[in-house]
């Protein structure tokens, strides 16, 4: 388990993912926290930040982790079934094939009814943990950052000499570099949500709110 994990963590910091969110130095922090609290035998405080911090953006391996842990009964209640339904979320984009593997090996361990509630919880953790529901988010998020960037700098007659402090970058940025940030992160997620439904690609900068909420009920129907 121990040998899996290492290299389930190299794997994830050197991908980035889909988000890229290995890179950012507090994520690797709380990592850090949960694989010592883990290896300490804390294992009801690693399965919550796994599931609460780690889980929600993103993680595959923190996602592996809540499968391995509730498959060995490790601060949560031993099920095999949900532990089927992580791994499988864990492994949705065919990498590394360790996790495929183990997936595939537990997923042929269940019965019939079990397989079906499989498939029942997977439904349920793919609205909340998937790669496209998080994309889905955070396109809807920085949708909003730039429209408020926009709606205070019409309301302040500002200009784009103007500086702004944006929390991520830790330093002070002009309006157009603040917006240019927030699109190209929008365009990533807006890129990584199209690819996946398979449809035409939306431009971060032009893209509308009537747009942003067609696109999230297209994400809810493919993920029923």
């Amino acid at each position: 388990m121990i040998a899996l994990g290492q290299v389930a963590a190299a794997f994830a910091q050197e991908s980035g993912g889909d988000f890229n969110v290995y890179l950012n130095p507090r994520t690797l922090r709380v990592q850090a926290k949960a694989e010592d609290l883990f290896v300490r035998e804390e294992y009801q405080r690693a399965y919550t930040i796994y599931l609460n911090e780690l889980a929600p953006i993103g993680d595959k391996y923190a996602q592996y982790m809540l499968g391995y842990m509730s498959l060995s009964g490790l601060g949560v209640e031993e099920d095999p079934v949900l532990a089927s339904a992580w791994y499988r979320l864990a492994a949705e984009r065919g990498e590394p094939e360790e996790f495929v593997r183990i997936r595939d090996d537990l997923l042929g361990s269940l019965d019939a009814p079990g397989r079906e509630r499989s498939d029942q919880v997977l439904l349920d953790l793919r609205r909340e943990y998937s790669d496209i529901a998080i994309s889905m988010r955070e396109a809807r998020k920085e949708f909003e950052n730039l429209s408020q960037v926009m709606t205070g700098t019409r309301l302040g007659d500002t200009s784009s000499a103007v500086t702004i402090v944006e929390p991520r970058a830790g330093n002070d940025l002009s309006v157009d570099e603040l917006n240019y940030r927030i699109q190209r992160r929008m365009q990533r997620h807006l890129d990584n949500v199209t690819e996946k439904l398979g449809i035409e690609r939306i431009d971060a900068k032009t893209v509308t709110a009537a747009e942003i909420e067609a696109l999230e009920a297209s994400v809810r129907e493919h993920l029923l």
